[in-house]
């Protein structure tokens, strides 16, 4: 038994095969430190090369930690490499620093590749290198792997980690237009989960859809719990998770019941926050449900505006006068001005964006 042993790699990103050994290792040492190495500009370069989200070490840390939470004996640092010099020059840095990190004698080290075992032997004359599964056989699996075919080895991502890379569908349309129907169908066909329309659960429960006590601190309250439910619809996602409805929403109806903006409400806008947005049009017969505010098919509008160079994250109408057509517009507010201007009631707007 080992007094303190040491895990160290990129962990780009964490996957069974790296819980397994740190698990394995657990059990051979008093004290076992996954250490995760970091170099900020080669990551960024790996994620982007790959055609990922940038995967921070911030990230890599909290998926580790929230997945060995319960092993008391288990802890997680990281090593900061974007100084350090290209290897096989770096290695007297990066070994300086591993001690610097580590902060105590290190008994052993634990690898799945005998290739640093030279390099070890020589920087840490007084650890033992152990070497484990170096064929992975029991996990056969790559962090390159999983980087190149993410759903492909779903199966070998931690659970942590796949909130991050579930794939996120919004459903979204007006009112009575068959979102919930149908992003409940579609977690059903893709065995997945689902997250609802917190605001029409909210005003029955709370407000007994009682539209004239609304405050701002109800659609506050809204908003972060939307937040709140989504993500945990995420935690247990298959690969792809669906949601009937976002924060533009809930800003929307803040606006119309209020009379103006909440700051709190607009925090939790995040228009890439999506993989996919699905539209739909009022096609369907309307449903009456206490908490609908228009029936009248004529004022059941879509506009779709593609909005080409400056990103439009969010309209606010100004005082400034719009010109006539789209393209004169040049500030978000008067693109707001102009699509209030001419359209009717009801209307929900639909902003796609071109580079």
């Amino acid at each position: 038994m080992y007094r303190t042993g040491v895990y160290f790699g990129r962990f780009l990103p964490p996957h069974r095969g790296h819980l397994y050994q740190m698990i394995e290792a657990s059990t051979r040492c008093e004290k076992l430190l996954v250490v995760i190495s970091d170099n900020a500009d080669q990551t960024r370069e790996i994620c982007r090369r790959d055609g990922i989200p940038e995967i921070s070490y911030r990230l890599r840390k909290q998926w580790i930690s929230q997945q060995i939470q319960d092993i008391t004996h288990i802890g997680v640092r990281v090593l900061d490499e974007t100084d350090i010099p290209v290897y096989p020059q770096g290695w007297e840095l990066w070994s300086r620093r591993m001690r610097e990190v580590v902060g105590e004698p290190i008994d052993a080290f634990f690898v799945g590749d005998m290739e640093y075992g030279e390099t070890l032997a020589r920087y840490f004359p007084e650890s033992k290198v152990v070497l484990f599964d170096p064929a992975r056989t029991r996990y056969p699996i790559s962090a390159t792997d999983i980087r190149s075919d993410i759903l492909g080895n779903w199966d070998y991502i931690l659970g942590a980690a796949r909130p991050f890379f579930a794939k996120k569908v919004l459903i979204a349309g007006t009112e009575s237009c068959g979102k919930t129907t149908l992003t409940k169908c579609l977690a059903k066909l893709y065995n997945t989960s689902w997250s609802e329309e917190v605001g029409r659960y909210y005003a029955r429960d709370f407000l007994g859809n009682d539209e004239t006590i609304y405050t701002d601190v109800d659609f506050s309250r809204i908003a972060h719990i939307q937040y709140e439910q989504d993500y945990q619809a995420l935690r247990t996602a298959n690969k792809v998770c669906f949601f009937d409805t976002d924060a533009t929403y809930t800003d929307y109806f803040s606006e119309l019941y209020m009379g103006h903006s909440n700051e709190l409400v607009e925090k939790y806008i995040d228009p890439d926050r999506y993989d996919l947005l699905i539209y739909l049009t009022p096609d369907v017969r309307w449903v009456p449900d206490g908490q609908r505010l228009n029936g009248d098919h004529d004022v059941r509008f879509v506009w779709s505006v593609v909005v080409r160079g400056q990103r439009v994250l969010r309209f606010r109408c100004g005082a400034s006068v719009p010109g006539e057509r789209l393209l004169d517009v040049a500030r978000r507010e008067d693109l707001e001005c102009l699509l209030r201007l001419y359209a009717p009631a009801h209307t929900v707007l639909i902003i796609g964006y071109e580079e």
